[in-house]
């Protein structure tokens, strides 16, 4: 079942245009996915954190981060990372082709199955590097077209983005940890 199936019979596909016209702006965000909305889990003090010291570590190392921005990649689709980043300026409104970079935080009520799927489908798209951070945990994985399966990440191991961008999971969550308890 994909991440857009499970619509019932009588219910028919909002066109991207109805979406926009019905969610943009709208909380809790909503993605579109296959004509479906899907509603993204609300953030928590921690989800935020973890999202805010990404951002401010890949810039450190030279990427234009942002959160929440809707990709425009496919007709079909417009999700919502929690964070992307880019070497170059990212596309305004919405990012048409693919970034470097796409980040999913995982919140208690989030299927990592669901989650991995989104991956999948981002790499479908041109991105080169996902990476999926449970916080709750400590730990993390990453997906390139080498490893779509996703490879784990042990709580002392690193996030990478190429050679120059290494990310390591205990400096990540030192910085959280001083911003919110887990």
């Amino acid at each position: 079942m994909g991440i857009g199936a499970g619509m019932s019979a009588a219910t028919s596909p909002l066109s991207l245009e109805e979406f926009h016209r019905l969610y943009d702006g709208v909380k809790p965000y909503h993605e579109y996915w296959f004509g479906e909305a899907i509603p993204k889990s609300v953030a928590t003090s921690l989800h935020s954190a973890v999202q805010l010291v990404l951002i401010l570590l890949l810039r450190r190392c030279g990427w234009n981060a942002l959160p929440e921005v809707t990709l425009h990649l496919v007709p079909d689709a417009a999700p919502i990372p929690d964070v992307v980043a880019s070497r170059q300026k990212i596309e305004q409104p919405y990012p048409t082709k693919p970034v470097e970079v796409c980040i999913e935080i995982r919140s208690p009520q989030d299927s990592l199955k669901k989650i991995f799927e989104k991956g999948k489908y981002y790499l479908s798209w041109g991105v080169r590097h996902i990476w999926i951070i449970d916080p709750e945990a400590g730990t993390a994985w990453m997906m390139t077209a080498e490893h779509p399966e996703g490879i784990w990440i042990h709580p002392d191991g690193s996030l990478i983005a190429d050679e120059d961008t290494v990310l390591g999971l205990p400096e990540l969550f030192a910085e959280v940890d001083k911003m919110v308890s887990r």
